[in-house]
């Protein structure tokens, strides 16, 4: 089955609607939000519209012999919490940086919470908080307190009303969801015990304010700092449009509100959200990009890196090998032109070297001698400011493309609608036929107003 974007899309949202699955609650939890991503993802995948999109990642376990958690009365008060991302960018987070710099400018306090215990910091402050210490404490202090709350309504009109909205998504596009079509307790378990636990410390920390870096990942500590009385805020760090089901409720949808969104998403520039249908109660406010991103810029477009000729791919894991097919492509019908194709953090390149291998026992076809494979090394903006074009589908890369002055063109792979507006605008050149490359690429431009993706700051 196949089936265009826009028209699942739209046929997704149609579903959520009728079954009222976005505004079900199951003991007090409303459910289907915190899984509404997974379940996008794998009905896309299950109709042939993406695959994985992040298809090496994995969280990881909590080691053991961690020392203990420090009291919360001996947690000094703070302003504000910041949460910052799980994934490191060259050793460092930029996500949070800005609104740590903006808070200390305001001279707030603030308290940063990790993902996972790291050594080095605990030895310079034995007061440190992270999420995996804190949720092994929280499980083994509430499970107990939560799991008898559960008890008192029977699990059997749960089970029915789960299956119910389970089942309007599998007949709508003949997919059968096996990871959702037991009723997820576990899930309403956590989120519950979350909301104790992590209610209790925002509270005790006397925080007024909560930021968090992709907060859809974590949306129980949203729902956390709104039981707790905080003001939460998302931090940017990916895309934003009408089509990402983390934030777009479009349509009948609007008429519930949903508890695990931010109040506020601290975005990149002006762009972003726009055309976003976002929950009542939520909007965006302009906090400009991450301060590394604030410097490259000012120090890359200070002088003229442009390698002329240059075509840098940017990868997504959802359509990777698309993605890959058409960079191969652009390098065998283009010699004259130097072709790059760069992995997404969470891709293999052993994977794209399969890839490779198929093309070559399946088609005959070896790798050009102008194409080459790029992961990590070296960082992704140095190929970007030096690259004269930059193709893609629906990255945030391709806005950094933008910003550093990158001519970017857009192939018409699944979920490119998320790009549309940019693409009306004229900053972003559609690309309808590869064999028509040369004709696009004399057509692309740099953006009129690149700072409307990444506000200007200090630089």
């Amino acid at each position: 089955m196949t089936i265009g974007f826009e028209e699942f899309w739209n046929r997704f949202t149609r579903v959520e609607a009728k079954s009222k699955a976005v505004s079900a609650r199951f003991s007090s939890v409303q459910l289907y939000p915190l899984l509404r991503t997974r379940i996008f993802y794998a009905l896309a995948q299950g109709v042939g519209l993406f695959d994985n999109p992040h298809p090496n990642f994995s969280k990881p376990e909590l080691p053991e012999g961690l020392p203990e958690l420090p009291s919360l009365e001996s947690l000094a008060r703070v302003d504000a919490v910041v949460i910052p991302f799980r994934r490191r960018v060259a050793g460092g987070e930029p996500y949070s940086d800005a609104i740590l710099a903006r808070l200390a400018a305001e001279g707030k306090s603030v308290r940063v919470i990790d993902f996972d215990f790291d050594e080095e910091k605990y030895q310079a402050d034995p007061t440190l908080l992270d999420l995996g210490r804190l949720r092994a404490q929280y499980t083994e202090r509430f499970t107990e307190q939560v799991n008898k709350n559960l008890r008192i309504t029977s699990r059997e009109p749960a089970e029915n009303r789960w299956t119910k909205i389970v089942t309007a998504f599998e007949a709508e596009f003949g997919v059968e969801l096996d990871k959702f079509s037991k009723y997820p307790k576990y899930v309403v378990r956590r989120t519950l015990i979350d909301q104790l636990g992590f209610g209790a410390l925002f509270k005790q920390l006397g925080a007024k304010e909560l930021y968090i870096v992709n907060a859809y990942s974590e949306p129980s500590l949203v729902l956390a700092g709104k039981r707790a009385g905080l003001t939460v805020t998302e931090i940017q760090h990916g895309f934003i449009s009408k089509f990402h089901p983390a934030y777009s409720y479009p349509g009948g949808l609007l008429k519930a509100k949903v508890d695990s969104v931010a109040q506020q998403i601290a975005t990149w520039g002006s762009y972003w959200g726009t055309d976003t249908k976002l929950p009542r109660g939520t909007k965006t406010v302009v906090t400009g990009p991450t301060l590394p991103f604030a410097e490259y810029r000012r120090q890359a477009l200070a002088v003229n890196r442009i390698v002329p000729g240059q075509v840098l791919f940017t990868s997504q894991g959802a359509i990777g090998a698309e993605l890959f097919r058409a960079a191969v492509q652009t390098a065998r019908q283009n010699p004259q032109l130097t072709v790059i194709y760069r992995l997404h953090p969470n891709e293999s390149l052993e994977d794209y070297r399969e890839l490779a291998n198929q093309l070559e026992a399946n088609h005959g076809l070896h790798l050009p001698t102008n194409f080459s494979l790029s992961h990590r090394d070296p960082i992704f903006l140095d190929l970007v400011s030096q690259s004269e074009y930059l193709i893609g589908a629906f990255s945030t890369t391709l806005f950094e493309g933008l910003a550093l002055g990158c001519k970017v063109l857009v192939l018409p792979l699944s979920g490119y609608e998320n790009v549309l507006p940019a693409i009306e605008s004229a900053d972003l050149t559609l690309i309808s036929n590869l064999e028509s490359l040369g004709e696009y690429l004399s057509r692309a431009k740099p953006a009129k107003d690149p700072y409307r993706y990444y506000a200007k700051t200090g630089e």
